[in-house]
């Protein structure tokens, strides 16, 4: 049930965010840019999960589902045609 839990978390992200740097900078504050001083870093510490305001969410489980709702799409339109 874990499992099947982390995956709508990380389809809901996949379904907001079109890149998974735009995930990585919605947990991105003011405050932490102003420290940092650098988006790279920020990003970094979200990803590994030292900051942020949310869930995380690993780069290669974005793209897979990413991946897969788009193939899905693409199945859903030429079954429409």
């Amino acid at each position: 049930m874990e499992h099947e839990e982390g995956v709508s978390v990380v389809d809901n992200i996949v379904t907001q965010f079109n890149t998974y740097e735009d995930f990585l900078d919605s947990q991105i504050t003011t405050l932490d840019l102003y420290y940092l001083e650098d988006e790279d870093l920020a990003r970094q510490l979200v990803e590994l999960g030292y900051r942020g305001s949310g869930e995380v969410a690993r780069r290669e489980d974005f793209e897979a589902r990413k991946g897969a709702i788009e193939i899905a799409r693409l199945a859903e339109r030429t079954q429409k045609k």
